[in-house]
């Protein structure tokens, strides 16, 4: 029979946090150094994604604008992949109920490519500055 619950096959037991009341302040709610770093790496990752975003933006925006070129269907595929990664794994869920449309319309759109009108590509400008918003990131350039 083991003497410790807790310690099992030469385990160590798990470290369990001290509360931090008023009392037990002692300067910063995060006292373990690997965790000050996760939280500054997390800007880091920030970073990343919007560059990330960005770049796969630009070639949805670049299809958007060429005409009367039939993208290859694997491009397409993975413009299309990107939106339903973006909308399903990445956007907030308050915001899934709201771009819900905008999403299947995009998909739609880049599946249709390049038979579409002037007045859907206007719209697909429109629709990819939504998302833009829904991410909380802005194109800076006018489309």
């Amino acid at each position: 029979m083991l003497k410790d619950p807790m310690v099992a096959d030469n385990q160590v037991k798990a470290r369990v946090p001290r509360s931090y009341g008023p009392k037990g302040s002692k300067g910063t709610a995060i006292q373990d150094l690997q965790e000050r770093n996760f939280v500054m790496d997390e800007h880091k990752i920030s970073q990343l994604f919007k560059s990330y975003f960005n770049n796969k933006m630009t070639l949805l925006l670049f299809l958007v604008q060429t005409k009367k070129v039939k993208p290859n269907p694997r491009l397409a595929e993975t413009v299309r992949c990107f939106l339903n990664d973006l909308f399903h794994h990445m956007l907030e869920d308050r915001f899934q109920k709201r771009c819900r449309l905008v999403f299947k319309w995009l998909n739609l759109f880049f599946k249709k490519l390049p038979d579409v009108s002037v007045y859907q590509r206007d719209k697909a400008k429109d629709f990819i500055r939504a998302v833009y918003d829904a991410f909380g990131l802005h194109l800076k350039s006018d489309i």
